[in-house]
């Protein structure tokens, strides 16, 4: 066992009580005034100088080693869904109607205790360590709020390097996914406006019906995924709402839908966006309504250079063992740690978080709950990202 590691299990009740304590009082994305006030409480007798970001949630520290140095930095998201949580689960949020379904709570107390860690060390370290605590990553405005209100300015240095991980409950506890390439997929949501003539469910030729049309709409786009887009590209393309009339004897002559695309390709995303756009013109025009379409882009996709992946797979191969590294398919859920990536080399782990013979719920499930034993792992594999890549200048 790493001495890193061995000393982070030696913090696992008091990383297990802050894990808890934030399960317990989950707050939603740019409300976590309570979370941030305890992560302020939990560094401040490390000496981890705050840079104040003019932001009501969040928190940025920055740790100065003994030598001169490169930087490095570290980044846990901190907010919570709106779920009711299960009351069997071993912690229950006491917050109706909120939960940590996404084990964010675990991601802090992880970089929490990379930060006691890196503190305990700070006569070796050789350069600084950034600790971004990211509000809002739920609903994924809350990286780009960090870098808005000056984050890589306000900064002694800007980083050289950026480690973030997520849980995964489908793998167990002790495994870390050490992935290149694609990880998390690029994400953009569009709004599709159909309008038709109104008129009554008893007269149908006299309408121009926007909800048969929204139907055909529906069914089409279905084919810029089996059409569209090479077989081998990971790409999804979903309906996710549709809002028109209220009256059950009227045909109304508006309608919206909104849905989202994914995607790992940069180009295989702007393709798909473009036939949404086409296909629903095309469709709502042949039953005589009219479509407009608006785009909207959310995040990048998140990617992990070949030199960041060399650096990961040594620093998770050091705390883990190079037996517990696994690498399985990427996912197509969407992670806004990659726009803090945009500026910064960056590596994006998955960390093992399913207990061995037990049901492990997925993210945003009532029942979803991240084992305790990923807390020491977790600390020691940021704590250890930095120190590998600080050691790599």
């Amino acid at each position: 066992m790493s001495a890193l590691l061995e000393s982070a299990r030696a913090l696992a009740p008091e990383l297990k009580a802050l894990k808890d304590d934030l399960h317990r009082h989950p707050e939603l994305s740019f409300q976590e005034r309570r979370t941030t006030r305890q992560i302020r409480a939990y560094l401040a007798p490390l000496g981890v100088e705050l840079v104040d970001l003019g932001m009501d949630t969040g928190l940025v520290g920055v740790l100065t080693g003994a030598r001169p140095g490169p930087c490095a930095a570290l980044r846990a998201d901190i907010d919570a869904i709106a779920q009711q949580e299960w009351a069997g689960n071993p912690v229950v949020s006491q917050t109706p109607g909120v939960m940590h379904g996404c084990g964010h709570d675990l991601h802090t107390a992880c970089l929490c205790g990379a930060a006691r860690l890196l503190a305990g060390r700070r006569a070796e370290l050789a350069g600084e360590v950034v600790f971004l605590f990211q509000p809002a990553e739920e609903i994924t405005p809350g990286a780009r709020a960090m870098v808005e209100h000056g984050l890589w300015d306000k900064l002694p240095h800007m980083p050289q390097f950026l480690f973030g991980l997520h849980n995964r409950p489908e793998l167990p506890v002790g495994q870390v996914a050490v992935m290149e390439g694609p990880v998390m997929a690029g994400k953009s949501h569009f709004t599709i406006t159909v309008t038709g003539r109104a008129g009554h469910g008893g007269s149908p030729h006299k309408c121009a019906d926007v909800i048969v049309a929204a139907a055909a709409v529906v069914n089409a786009l279905q084919t810029v995924v089996s059409r569209n887009t090479d077989p081998l590209e990971a790409l999804v393309c979903s309906v996710c709402s549709i809002h028109a009339g209220t009256p059950d004897n009227f045909v109304p002559d508006t309608l919206t839908m909104t849905g989202s695309i994914r995607a790992h390709s940069a180009p295989a995303h702007r393709r798909a966006e473009e036939r949404v756009g086409e296909i629903a013109a095309g469709v709502c025009a042949a039953y005589g309504c009219r479509a407009e379409t608006a785009i909207r882009p959310d995040v990048p996709a998140t990617v992990n250079s070949p030199a960041m992946t060399a650096l990961a797979r040594r620093a998770a191969a050091a705390v883990a063992g190079a037996e517990n590294l696994v690498c399985p398919p990427p996912d197509m859920g969407s992670e806004d740690f990659a726009v803090l990536a945009q500026s910064v080399p960056a590596f994006f782990y998955w960390l093992g978080s399913g207990a061995p013979g037990r049901e492990n719920p997925c993210w945003h499930n009532e029942r979803f709950c991240a084992h305790d034993g990923a807390l020491p792992l977790g600390a020691a594999l940021l704590a250890q990202s930095a120190l590998t890549a600080l050691e790599s200048r």
